[in-house]
């Protein structure tokens, strides 16, 4: 795809596993330039995370660093430091999640960046942010869920605190902060001056779980998990059911369509109004359960769907493929990698004129473009391999 939004845009990411990288991916996917600057010999964390490998490359770091060009440098040794300001001169955008102070003790902290280039904007993601007791403390996706009261929200009222199934703390503070980077490049169009740009899981988090802080914290009652998973604060039948062969979703709908639906009008009779739904919602939930589980779930689904109930299959990731609303084959995106082979990969959801944002590149390896940047900002690559302050793929 041509003319990419941000075309032209150079995005430094020295970020490593989800929240700075996946920021990062989806700035790339718009058109910048991404350069990840990794550790030499390692590289960054999230090439040895998760529990699945592909020909031993991290499906996890494959998600997250497509249209990007890897640079492995040690930042710790004085030629490495060159390098960095070296980049640092020609960025518009610098994305970083280590531990506060850090950026600093290496002499890249956000003083000394805009120093170096006034115009650039520093994107900083972090655990808890600023103002905790210890802001070396390590903050994590599961981490900021169980603070901020998230993990109170999922699962039944007979089930411990559950973390929800995806790292939703990280997916929001990513899009957050790429977020904030966009709209401080929008602003120094007109300023000339770049910023700091801060987002912390804890956050993000809270401003995920917004309609749920807010009603508790106003109403003074605590949120109070159905008898099936579902919603702390929606009123029956809002939630996940089991039937013969699988599960079904039952989202928003009026007594009327849902007694229809199942063939129930006693339900109507008993629960005649949202409040009723409300004040009796296990009851009201364990006999939609009934009525469900002796019946196939399409054969409830096609019935709900008849009545006008909002519902639809609690899929697999495999049934999901299939499911025409889903629309798999429009959001897939497929790379070939040096190692890893094809990788089937997920779009971006952002869609230009119509048409699928484009993956350039897939995730690099360790250095892999390490002496055509150096090329490009008129470094002496062969000396600084020499020296061993850089690195290029075995």
């Amino acid at each position: 795809m041509p003319n990419l939004p941000l075309d032209g845009v150079r995005v430094l990411d020295f970020a490593h596993m989800m929240q700075g990288p996946w920021a990062a991916e989806m700035l790339g996917d718009l058109g910048a330039d991404v350069i990840k600057v990794e550790v030499v010999g390692s590289g960054e964390r999230g090439r040895q995370s998760g529990t699945t490998f592909l020909n031993g490359v991290s499906a996890q770091f494959l998600a997250m660093n497509r249209n990007k060009r890897s640079l492995a440098v040690d930042l710790k040794a004085p030629g490495g430091l060159r390098v960095a300001e070296a980049l640092i001169r020609t960025a518009d955008v610098l994305i970083q999640n280590f531990r506060p102070g850090v950026m600093d003790r290496l002499g890249l902290g956000w003083e000394r960046a805009r120093e170096l280039n006034p115009r650039l904007v520093y994107c900083t993601a972090s655990g808890y942010g600023a103002g905790v007791p210890d802001p070396r403390k390590p903050g994590q996706d599961l981490l900021a869920q169980a603070r901020t009261g998230a993990l109170w929200l999922t699962g039944t009222a007979d089930d411990p605190p559950t973390p929800a199934g995806p790292f939703v703390a990280d997916v929001h503070a990513a899009t957050m902060l790429a977020l904030g980077a966009t709209a401080a490049l929008v602003e120094r169009d007109r300023t000339g001056r770049g910023r700091l740009v801060e987002v912390d899981l804890v956050g993000a988090m809270l401003h995920q779980t917004v309609q749920e802080v807010v009603s508790t914290l106003n109403s003074g009652e605590p949120p109070r998990r159905p008898s099936v998973p579902g919603s702390a604060y929606l009123e029956a039948p809002y939630g996940v059911h089991a039937a013969v062969d699988g599960y079904v979703a039952i989202s928003l709908t009026t007594m009327e369509a849902l007694a229809d639906g199942l063939d129930a009008p006693e339900l109507l009779e008993r629960f005649p109004d949202k409040e009723a739904a409300t004040t009796g919602r296990d009851e009201l939930n364990a006999l939609v359960g009934e009525l469900v589980a002796t019946r196939p779930a399409q054969e409830v689904l096609d019935a709900l769907d008849a009545a006008g109930v909002w519902c639809a299959p609690v899929n697999d990731h495999r049934a999901m493929t299939t499911d025409p609303y889903v629309r798999w084959d429009q959001r897939r995106l497929e790379v070939k990698h040096p190692v890893a082979g094809t990788v089937e990969l997920v779009g971006n959801p952002i869609t230009l004129d119509g048409e699928q944002l484009p993956a350039r590149r897939p995730a690099p390896l360790l250095g892999e473009h390490t002496a055509e940047l150096l090329a490009e900002l008129g470094l002496d690559a062969e000396a600084l391999l020499a020296d061993g302050v850089v690195e290029v793929p075995r």
